[in-house]
This record gives C-alpha cells, structure tokens and sequence, in this order.
C-alpha cells in the first residue's frame, strides 16, 4: 500500500514521492503537520451519515481506492482542499452532535455511538501526541493498519484510559515477531499481549502461586526501539555442576554436605511408577493392545538425598560426625525420627522441632543451589514476545497422525477470550518440558499429589523431599515432586491449559482453590468459560485470581464476570468491544452526568448486547441514590427480558446482587414510609443481600428484624428444595451470617442467634441423597449464640420420633 524508505535508524518513513502516491498517507502527513483535526471530522461525517462507528472499514476502503485513481500532484492537492472545505463547512454541524467544546454532553439518542467514536478519536489523539512528547517514532504504515482495521483500532486506542501502553506494546510484538504474526495470522492474540501488558507488565520474577495474586504495580512502557527479530530461544539446564573435591581449593561445608550425600553407598526406595501392563497373547499367538499404563509400587536404588537424612536418626548421627570430622563440628542436624518423611502427610506441631527440620532443609537447599544440584535461583519470565512465539510455534505443530487434540482453544479467537493466556508468565523452560511430554506422549496431567495438612507449612512440605533438582520452587515440576493440597492442584491444572494454549487461571472458592478455563464447543463455535476442580460450592462461590482485564480496573472478580465476556463474544464480538469503548468514555464524565444517565446507559447497552457487564456494572455504581439503583435494575431486567430462557440464572441474579449491593452503599432512606416502600421494592426484585435487608428491618426498629428473619428461616425450612441439593441450605447460611454480622452488639448477636435456633427446632438436620448432616445455618447459628454446633448422632438421640 505505501512506498516506504527505511532511515539509518531503522524507523520506516514515507518519502514526499510516496505521499503523492497515497492520498491515506497524504491525510496522515497533513494531520501531523497541523491539521490534527481533519480525520476526526471526516471521520465523524462519515460516522453522522452512517450511524454506525463499526462501518468505517468499509468506508475508509473505497475512500482510499477513490483516491488512488487520482495520483497526480494536482489532483491530490484539489482532494485535500475539498476535504479540508468539507471539514470547516460541517464543523458546526459536527461540534453540535459531538459536543466537541463541551464537558461529553449526552443530550442524542443514539449519543453513546457518537461518545464511543469521540472517545477513540480523541483517545487516538492524545496517545500519538504523548508518542511525539518522549520522542517516540511509529511507522505511518503501522499506524495506517490500525487505523484501516476498525476492531484492531478500537482495541488500541478504546479500551484503556491510557492506551499508550498498548499501542507500544503491539509495535513491540511487532518487531519482535514480524507484520505478518502481528497484522495477518494472530491479531488477536498480539493484541491480548499488548492490552494485558497495560494491566501488568513483565516482570523478570515469574509469579510463584496463585495467578494474579499481588499488586502488579507500574511497569516501564515497551521497547519499540530498532532491534532484529527475535529468535526463540529455549533456556537449557542452568546448573553448572560444582566438584566438590577439587584439591586446589579450600573445601567449604557446603562441598562437605554433598560429598556426604555423594559417597553414601545407593539405598532402596519404594517408589510409584506408571508402566504398561504385561503382554497378552489370543491364542493364536499374536499380542494383544497393551492399553494404558498403569501405577504400580517398585523397589529401586538410589542415591542418598537430603530428606533422607531428615527423617532417619541414624542418618543425622552419622552426618554430624562426618560434618565434624571435617571441621565443621557447628552443623549439627535434630529432625527428630521421621517426623518429617518422604512420604510426610501430617504437620508438625513441636515449634521447637518445625524450627530445626527448617535449618535442616535450609542447610542442604543451600547447598545444593551452592554446587549446582539446584539452580541458583528461578528461570526468569518470558518477555511477551518471546511468551507469544512460544504459543504460535506449538500452534503450528503439525499433529497429524496423532490422536492429540490439537489445537485444544485457537488463538484466533478475539482477544477478551485470550486474556488468561496472555497472562501466563511461566519461565520456557519449564513450559517446554510440559509441553514436549503433550506433544511426544500426549500427557495432559492436570493434577498431583494430594498430600494433606503438611502441604499448610511450606518449609515443612520442602523438608520432606529436597533432593537435587532442575528446577526451583514456584515450578510447575516442583509442584508434581513435592505434591500439595488444592493450591497445588489448581496451579497444576491452571499452568498445564495455559501451557497447551487454553486460557486459564486458578480460582478461590471457600476454603478451597479450584481452575477455571476457556473452552470452545467445536460444532458451534461458542465459548464459554468453565469451571473445575470445584469442591465447595458452584460458580456462584467461585472468584476467578486472573484479572477481569475490561473495565480499566483489573483485578479479581466472580466467575461469573469472566463467563460473561465469553457470552458477550459468542453475543457480538464487536458490541462487546463497543461497550469496552463506551465504559471509557463513561468513566471520563462527571459524576452528576453519570448519574442522570446510568438508567439510559443500560437501556443502550443490554439491547445491543446482554452481556455487556462491564457498562451494566458502570451505570450500576452510579446511581446516584436507591431509587435510581432499582429503578436501574428494573431497566435492565426489561432489556434482558427476551435473552433470559436461554442465559444462567447466575448472570441475571449477579446484576440483581450489584443493584442491591449499590443500594447498601448509599445512605439509608429517611423516613419510615420510603424504608417501607424500599422493602417493598427489594421484596419485588428478589432482593438477597443480607446486610442490606438488615439495614432495613433495624430501621424499621422493634421487633423487626427479629420477626422478619425468623419468618424467612420458616419459609427456608418449608422450600420444597432444601433437601434436594446443598446449594439452597449453603445459601441460607450466607444469609444468616450476613444478618449476624449487621448486628453490633455480641450480646443482642447472641440472643438473636438464640431465638433463630427455636425456629429450627427439630428441623436441624438435612438428608441429601441420602446423607445426613446438620444445617450449615444450624451451625452458624449455634456459633454466634457461643455453644458448640450439635452433631447429627446427638439431634437425632434427643429426638424420639428420629425425625429430621
């Protein structure tokens, strides 16, 4: 499309000869040259005519197609004039519908099409004009493309209120890995690159537990200096192998620990091994398929480690006359006998003892990273181009003739789908190694060790079987040597998606770490977002640790946030992107203006796409008092009316749940007739939220709070659906530590818990499928009135009749 010269600094530049040739870059040129406003009006006459700020594409094509039959110097200057006369006689127009001059006015109809294309202009504006302030040089014809591609532009400049970073960040990946990568076979996954590096840059430390977790704080804005392409690279075995009885130095006690261990003659081990079964013969003597392998228990030899010598008096005996016969008689081991084993389940209580297994472990974790038996320290994380290489490269693997699923998510899906995976900062060494066991074996292990409460004391569970390594803690490979609980078993799973090319992350649940991840169904092409490894409740307990990367915030959010960017993609990928735009706007006006339009604002957004949580969210935080939040949800329960059959429950009720939330925060309505009408409008709406039904029944004053929480436990203990699944009784007991919690006093708590228990009397026991257990709000209930929870055996013994 362009003629283009490259300068000694590598930077490519349009000549005057190319401009001529290109009316595009003539505009692009002329804008920098002091007519920064001429493609944002052309832009907006187009967009006043069309109505529809997604058509530009097409537009923007046939403008320049037009201008291509006319090259010459004459006719290109006529072109410009004309266009710069349209501009100056439609400014009036154009200011008048764009509020050019004003603080965002939103006075139209249809003004949040016109505020999400003034918002990309303007955002356009500001970020080149920030680019020139530091000195920074883009190629016009990287610019062009991102103009030409009205998705590609909309994601850069749209959905961050600084898109600086994400602009530099895609030319950054850009020069890395090359325009056809970036501009024709993974946009998408280049510009989940670039736009979660906005939210949390690369750092050299990969992250060592739960994805997400800590502030990911400011980082340096990408290089988009002049450098070659980069060339993948992956890191081999970093261990420089010490000799630790080189006679031409002073032998230190690090090398004595190890010549210990060394010389130790091999000991048995019983270990866990996947083999295949034995051979089988039909009878006419030919093998039949050996099926999958399987674990079986061996003895083997091996060398002596240092958990061994942890966990064996004798060892420990035997290692401190050997450390003083060498003059180190100061290291001493006391780790008692096996309190801490290779095959350790329990923690350890004795502090005094927890303490020398500690030094134990320190003392030969030191030692081997000191003689090269362990790395030195961790791999570092991959840049995001060198992550980003990493996925196109196995994308590209041809698995034919294999029964791999392959590829398991595709990187051509828009990119808010993606967002996980660009998040995976895993050093390449240690994907590799996963990845070559998928691609070779077709491994896809998701889960580990479970190994029980020693897993709650780190230094413990790293006593138990430090031994020389390839890798460092905060591995994945460490992760499978050392086992754990369901931490461990989250990340494992998490990395080993993420390590395959599926978007994943862990997810908190109570008192529980599960996985979530992208999936796409493979006959209708619909995404979803998926839970697993649930083990104490459903999506509706479940808080995903990667950051919902959309709304300029980041940071954690429900499950139901990140299904709901699925659903908006498989809704309309552009409308949802749209929405992404509008929220940066919206964010940008006054809070007074905010809350004159939040209820318009969901009129707008939900038609256009249901799921677009992130401006529901919007408008739902700034109604300005309660009415204006029911009055909020009432409009987006009308808008989503037509889409509710066929959507989760979930994701209506959660709307439900942020309306309500708002309502708590703002302060309590004055009178007792507006609480009353309050209740009553709650009561309409479903209302759930424990603090806030609190709030109302307290002002009310008198009995209440009292009466309308009893009333509600009598309605729970006759639903017809408390004994077919856990899930209401879990929800219940929510309800009731919320109204525990809204009471201040611990001596009305408890005589309010008291009461409530009368209610349950007789009734504390549930049966489901068949399983007894006492009520989750029983035990609650009992807690807050400061007597132990009964026990099924106890409830039914003091009941004749043995019933529930």
């Amino acid at each position: 499309m362009f003629t283009a010269s490259s300068g000694m600094d590598g930077v490519t530049r349009l000549t005057p000869a190319s401009r001529a040739s290109n009316a595009e870059a003539a505009l692009n040129a002329r804008t920098e040259s002091g007519l920064a406003p001429l493609r944002r009006y052309l832009s907006a006459m187009q967009l006043l005519a069309q109505q529809d700020w997604f058509g530009l594409a097409a537009s923007r094509a046939g403008r320049a197609a037009a201008f291509r039959q006319r090259r010459t110097p004459t006719a290109l200057a006529l072109i410009v004039v004309a266009a710069i006369a349209a501009t100056v006689l439609a400014r009036t127009a154009v200011a008048a519908a764009l509020s050019v001059n004003d603080s965002r006015s939103l006075t139209q109809a249809d003004s949040f099409d016109r505020l999400a294309a003034r918002q990309i202009a303007d955002a356009r504006d500001r970020t080149l004009d920030a680019c020139r302030e530091r000195g920074i040089e883009l190629p016009p014809d990287f610019l062009a493309w991102i103009d030409g591609d009205p998705v590609v532009k909309a994601s850069v400049y749209g959905c961050r209120r600084d898109p600086l970073p994400v602009l530099l960040g895609l030319r950054s990946l850009e020069i890395d890995l090359g325009e056809e990568v970036v501009r024709r076979d993974y946009t998408q996954l280049a510009l989940a690159f670039a736009i979660q590096g906005s939210y949390a840059p690369t750092k050299k430390k990969a992250s060592t537990w739960n994805d997400g977790d800590g502030d990911p704080g400011p980082g340096e804005l990408p290089d988009v200096s002049p450098r070659p392409p980069l060339v993948l690279e992956i890191p081999g075995d970093p261990r420089v192998q010490i000799d630790t009885r080189d006679s031409s130095r002073e032998l230190d006690a690090f090398d004595h620990v190890i010549n210990f261990l060394e010389d130790h003659p091999p000991i048995e081990v019983e270990v866990e091994v996947r083999e295949l079964p034995p051979l089988e013969y039909d009878e006419r003597g030919v093998a039949k398929p050996r099926g999958k392998p399987v674990k079986v228990s061996k003895t083997v030899e091996r060398g002596l480690v240092g958990a061994d010598v942890i966990a064996s008096p004798e060892l420990q005996a035997a290692f401190n006359d050997y450390l003083a016969s060498h003059g180190h008689p100061e290291v001493r081991l006391d780790c008692g006998d096996h309190a801490v084993h290779w095959k350790s389940s329990e923690a350890v209580h004795d502090k005094d003892l927890r303490t020398r297994i500690k030094a134990a472990h320190d003392l030969f974790h030191d030692a081997y990273r000191a003689k090269g038996r362990m790395p030195q320290e961790r791999d570092r994380a991959p840049t995001a181009s060198e992550s980003m290489a990493w996925f196109i490269r196995n994308d590209r693997h041809d698995f034919s003739g294999t029964d791999r699923m392959w590829p398991r998510f595709p990187l051509n899906a828009p990119w808010p789908v993606l967002l996980m995976l660009a998040a995976d900062d895993q050093p390449l060494r240690e994907r590799e190694a996963i990845w070559e066991q998928y691609r070779d074996e077709g491994e896809f292990r998701t889960y580990g060790e479970y190994i029980g409460g020693i897993a709650q004391q780190f230094d413990m569970q790293s006593a138990r079987r430090v031994s020389p390594f390839a890798y460092s803690y905060g591995s994945i490979q460490m992760m499978w040597k050392d086992g754990g609980v369901c931490g461990t078993m989250g990340n494992i799973g998490a990395r080993t998606h993420r390590i395959c090319g599926v978007p994943a992350s862990t997810a908190g649940q109570p008192g529980h770490c599960a996985i979530v991840f992208m999936e796409r169904d493979a006959a209708t092409g619909a995404f979803r977002c998926k839970g697993g490894q649930y083990a104490t409740g459903g999506d509706e307990v479940t808080t995903v640790h990667a950051g919902w990367n959309y709304d300029d915030l980041g940071g954690r959010r429900p499950m139901v946030f990140h299904q709901s960017v699925a659903w908006g993609v498989n809704e309309d990928f552009e409308s949802l992107l749209e929405a992404m735009v509008v929220r940066r706007a919206w964010d940008a006006l006054e809070p007074a203006e905010r809350g004159a339009r939040c209820v318009r604002l969901v009129e707008w957004a939900v038609p256009r796409n249901p799921y677009s949580l992130v401006l529901v969210d919007a408008a739902i935080a700034a109604a300005p008092d309660a009415a204006t939040a029911i009055e909020v949800l009432d409009a987006f329960n009308k808008a989503f009316a037509p889409h509710a059959e066929k959507s989760t429950v979930l994701y209506a009720d959660t709307v439900r749940d942020l309306a309500h939330g708002r309502v708590l925060s703002l302060p309590s309505p004055g009178s007792r007739e507006a609480i009353e009408r309050l209740l009553g409008e709650l009561e309409r709406q479903g209302c759930v939220n424990p603090r806030l039904l609190a709030r109302c029944w307290q002002d009310l004053g008198g009995e209440a709070f009292l009466a309308e929480t009893r009333a509600a436990a009598i309605r729970y203990l006759d639903s017809d659906d408390r004994m077919k699944s856990k899930r209401p009784s879990e929800a219940f007991a929510r309800m009731v530590d919320g109204w525990a919690k809204s009471i201040r006093s611990p001596a009305h708590r408890k005589a309010w818990a008291e009461a409530m228990l009368e209610a349950f009397a007789g009734r504390e026991v549930l049966v489901v499928r068949r399983k007894k257990s006492v009520d989750p709000s029983v035990v609650k209930l009992s807690k807050f009135a400061g007597r132990p929870a009964p026990t099924v055996e106890a409830l039914e013994a003091a009941s004749p009749a043995g019933e529930a």
